[in-house]
């Protein structure tokens, strides 16, 4: 706790060592050039500020320079409000002009521009001048505000930057923004959080022995009286201690300080109205005119203050230093007004008027406001609101406009919901209504999609109404992109299909009044749009013939504005992605590129890296991964576009671009912390599927298939049964593969076989040349397992023709492999070798490490069974080097196999190929058990019992129980 004496310079902090403590070292580590963030969290009056000041008395003093800016409660501030306040004081001298956060956001083609140019303000101010930004009250702020909040904190540990945030964490209730932002700040920028607690009796005691000479009974009466009336809470702790000394009850006589009797003291109990009671010790006048000034705003400018007043600025100031020397207000360091000394304070002075009175105000500040050549909207509409007048609709529907144009989506919304609760008691036109729904519906959809697809739902309805069938079409659009992106794409591809049927169906000046409600929507006027949209989505989800008829109907020399729509982007995109799902990699690299320049001319930071990014997984990777400078260029690009776009429309950490290479160079650690990062829950991305199948193949690696097939489940609920056309194909193929190859794993023939054919049913569905080589890879396998070594190696063949035409590395590497594999087993040597040869070489101009370590334990087996021990035993250690750093148990437990195999002696899990879930069936069958008794002991059913029996009869070339058990005692397996 601060506390100032009224009467003497100078201040005194108590109970708040271990937290000074921590504020010093952040700002020594911020002037030594590593700033951070820190956040000071407590009840009202808990002593946030004064905790605050104290640190950015030192920082200045240390030769930093300090900002601050604040959120007021009781008002509807700008979006933006306390950045605004901050980047307003920052001296400019020299420099670029200030980002506009303020009302010229024109200057700011998004969101993701306009937070890189606050970034880059003011990191170069940083850069200049160490920098201690203060923002108070931060649950007060407005969504974009905290969105700002997490991309600076990001940036300040590479900067002499120190962000220090208060908040009263008795406001923040699990769905505030500030809650859930607090784990990324903890997590992206280390945030060190301070949680003020009331002070202890021995702090109250420390202040009191600082501030007063008492004799020792006066000082003990005192403490037990502030203990008992402000139990611990600076704030009351001030006011009631001020309070004493107006009312002469603690006095200063010569040099000691007397303590009357306390019981004579009309001191209330709540603070409330000890701040009430000094107002009124100012007088009447000065009572009502700060009462006044508590319905104008936290901070007053005199010249509002003289107009509502009808006062002159003379008069006014009479009152204000009355009332700065009561510390009811303080002048303001930068600009013509005051502020109220504490948000309490106002709040009292507030409440404390009747209600018609407060309406009655409240209609004055508007058409004071309303007066002044351009007047704040937010203001405006605030005002009118509580004064109950119809024209606040109209002003709030501007403050929403404001605050779109500035990116502010969420506090949009706040502004055109409220809009629309005026609008629908006033009785106004359903398209009017249906208008604001669907801009509503936009602002909330990253935020809240399922809540913005009820507010499309009820549009449409109105729109209908209305018989409006431009703007029904137009908002079905969107209602089917909000599907596709909420994950049910099926539905939201029969939406967009149907609105734009619709609107091709729209007379000429139909279309040309949709161009004109565009506008007024606040949307960019792009005939593309949702036609790029389609053609997407239709891509995306597996329909690529689909998609490549639609975009063929795309002009391919569009006028000059259409280039810089993000329509026509997101157009070449789905060809894009059309082309290289379907096998047409160059065609797919031409029209990625298209897309990428098409995002930027919009300055689409964050679809250029998706786009970048789809264009490493989709073609360059599958076609060209062992071009290694080629794959590394994209994701390099990929990362820096979303380092621009970082919080605007993604939450995606920029690294994540680098995620496909992590995992095929080996670096797994960083790859599962990107991985998980993107694919928790909370997180809004598209990307989020992909991480999910990067968990899922890390799991099976290191020995957790549980969490692989809780990651396939999340994805496919059906299992097996999924149908095509609901799901992203690119994302989903992988784990169906992978869930066949966990089956397998576990033995389970019947299970593996059905998870192969549903990925050859979504393969037949879509026309799909991507996935083709690695499910004939997958059916090799199963057929393997089952102990047909003939279809094995047909399919094995079929992989290699597959991965041929056109040529795609990483596959062509496993389709060698396992024909080398297959070809050892039969005994062609030579065959073999050439298979194994080839697959290295590809695994090294690939950069693929578990790929090699693979391709290496082949070819030790190879070489032991042509009697080559020695340069076995090298290989295997030369893999088992690659294998320990990933933490790689499933091939480890490989090595070991092999290393056993080579000292002569045969490991269970080696005989005749059996599974290790075969063995456990054959030792139980050996021992006497029934099927049913097998069944029940590994919690499989008696008919997946009987499967594994088959398959146990194949591999040992025995037909019956007794031949089989034989086998198992000649073998040591009991």
């Amino acid at each position: 706790m601060v506390i100032q004496h009224p009467n003497e310079p100078g201040s005194i902090l108590v109970g708040r060592a271990r937290e000074l403590a921590t504020l010093r070292e952040r700002l020594e580590a911020t002037l030594a050039g590593n700033g951070g963030l820190v956040l000071i969290g407590g009840e009202a009056g808990i002593g946030k500020t004064a905790l605050a000041a104290a640190l950015a008395r030192e920082a200045r003093a240390q030769g930093a320079l300090v900002l601050a800016g604040y959120c007021y409660d009781l008002t509807e501030t700008p979006p933006y409000g306390p950045w605004i306040e901050v980047l307003s004081q920052a001296p400019r001298p020299d420099r670029p002009a200030l980002p506009p956060l303020g009302d010229a956001p024109e200057q700011a083609t998004n969101q993701a521009t306009l937070f890189v140019q606050v970034r880059e303000f003011i990191s170069a101010l940083a850069r200049e001048q160490p920098l201690v930004l203060l923002l108070e009250d931060l649950h007060w702020a407005d969504p974009g505000s905290l969105d700002l909040l997490r991309i600076m904190a990001r940036s300040a540990a590479m900067l002499p930057l120190l962000i220090v945030v208060t908040y009263r964490a008795d406001e923040l209730t699990h769905r505030h923004p500030l809650f859930t932002l607090f784990p990324l700040l903890v997590r992206e920028a280390r945030a060190v959080r301070l949680d003020l607690r009331r002070l202890e009796l021995d702090h109250v005691r420390e202040l009191i022995a600082a501030r007063y000479r008492l004799s020792s009974d006066d000082e003990e009466r005192l403490v037990g009286y502030l203990a008992d009336r402000a139990e611990g809470n600076p704030l009351y702790i001030v006011e009631l201690l001020r309070t004493l000394e107006e009312e002469r009850l603690l006095q200063l006589q010569g040099e000691t300080w007397l303590l009357g009797d306390l019981a004579q003291a009309r001191v209330p109990l709540l603070l409330r109205q000890v701040i009430e009671a000094r107002s009124l010790r100012l007088g009447t006048k000065a009572h009502t005119l700060l009462s006044v000034a508590s319905v104008i705003g936290e901070e007053v400018s005199l010249s509002l203050w003289s107009a509502v007043s009808e006062l002159s600025e003379e008069t006014l100031l009479e009152v204000v230093e009355s009332a700065v020397e009561a510390r009811l207000l303080d002048a303001l360091r930068h600009g013509e007004g005051v502020r109220f000394a504490h948000a309490l304070i106002r709040e009292t002075l507030y409440e404390g008027m009747l209600p018609p009175r407060r309406r009655a105000w409240h209609r004055r500040v508007a058409e004071a406001l309303l007066a002044l050549p351009a007047p704040d909207p937010d203001a405006v509409a605030y005002h009118l609101q509580r004064a109950g007048d119809p024209r606040a609709a109209e002003w709030l529907i501007r403050a929403g406009e404001r605050a779109q144009r500035a990116y502010a989506l969420l506090t949009a919304a706040e502004r055109f919901e409220a809009a629309l609760q005026l609008l629908e008691a006033q009785g106004a036109p359903a398209s009017e209504r249906a208008k604001l729904l669907y801009r509503l519906a936009r602002m909330r959809r990253y935020a809240d999609p399922r809540q913005a697809l009820g507010y499309l739902e009820d549009a449409i309805a109105l729109a209908e109404e209305a018989s409006d069938h431009a703007l029904a079409a137009y908002i079905g659009c969107f209602r089917g992109s909000l599907l596709c992106t909420s994950g049910e794409i099926r539905g939201g591809l029969a939406d967009l299909e149907a609105g734009v049927a619709a609107i091709d169906a729209l007379s000429p000046d139909e279309r040309g009044r949709l161009r004109a409600l565009q506008q007024q929507l606040g949307d960019p006027p792009d005939e593309y749009h949702y036609r790029g949209a389609l053609v997407s989505w239709l891509a995306i989800a597996g329909r690529g013939t689909e998609a490549l008829a639609l975009g063929a109907q795309l002009d391919t020399r569009p006028p000059a504005h259409a280039l810089g729509t993000s329509g026509y982007a997101n157009a070449w995109r789905g060809i894009a992605s059309a082309l290289a799902t379907l096998g047409r990699p160059e065609e797919a690299r031409q029209a990625y590129a298209r897309a990428s320049a098409a995002y930027r001319a919009v300055e689409h930071h964050y679809q250029v890296g998706n786009a970048l990014l789809l264009e490493l997984f989709e073609v360059v990777l599958p076609y060209r991964a062992d071009d290694l400078a080629e794959r590394r260029r994209l994701a390099q690009a990929a990362e820096q576009a979303w380092s621009r776009a970082s919080g605007a429309l993604s939450d995606l950490p920029p690294r994540f671009a680098w995620l496909p290479l992590l995992l095929i160079e080996g670096d797994w650690a960083e790859a599962r912390e990107l991985a998980r990062a993107v694919s928790a829950p909370g997180e809004r991305t598209n990307w989020r599927p992909f991480a999910r199948m990067a968990l899922a193949l890390l799991a099976r690696e290191q020995g957790q298939p549980d969490v692989a097939w809780r990651m396939i489940r999340e994805h496919l609920p059906a299992g097996p049964a999924s149908e095509p056309g609901d799901a992203i194909l690119l994302d989903t193929l992988p784990l169906q593969r992978l869930a066949a190859t966990l089956a397998l794993d576990d033995g389970n023939l019947e299970l593996a076989a059905a998870w192969l054919e549903a990925h050859e049913r979504w393969l037949d569905w879509s026309g799909a040349v991507l996935g083709r080589a690695e499910g004939q890879l997958g059916w090799a396998a199963y057929h393997r397992a089952a102990g047909k070594l003939s279809l094995a190696r047909h399919h094995a063949e079929q992989a290699l023709a597959w991965a041929e035409q056109p040529r795609q590395p990483l596959a062509l590497l496993a389709a060698h492999r396992l024909m080398g594999e297959l070809e050892t087993h039969a005994r062609r040597y030579d065959e073999a070798a050439a298979h194994l040869d080839a697959a290295l070489a590809l695994a090294g101009a690939c950069g693929a490490l578990l790929e090699r370590a693979l391709t290496l334990l082949a070819l030790a087996e190879l070489r032991r069974v042509t009697g080559q021990p020695g340069s076995a035993r090298s290989l295997i250690e030369e893999a088992r080097a690659i294998c320990d750093p990933l933490g790689a148990v499933r091939v480890l437990a490989l090595v070991d196999d092999l290393l056993t195999r080579i000292a002569g002696r045969t490991p269970p899990s080696a005989v005749a190929g059996l599974t290790p879930r075969e063995i456990e069936v054959l030792r139980l069958v050996a021992e006497g058990l029934t099927d049913a008794q097998v069944a029940e002991r590994l919690f499989l059913s008696p008919r997946t019992v009987s499967q594994h029996l088959r398959s146990i009869y194949n591999k040992l070339g025995v037909s019956s129980r007794a031949a089989a058990t034989r086998f198992a005692i000649e073998h040591g397996l009991l």
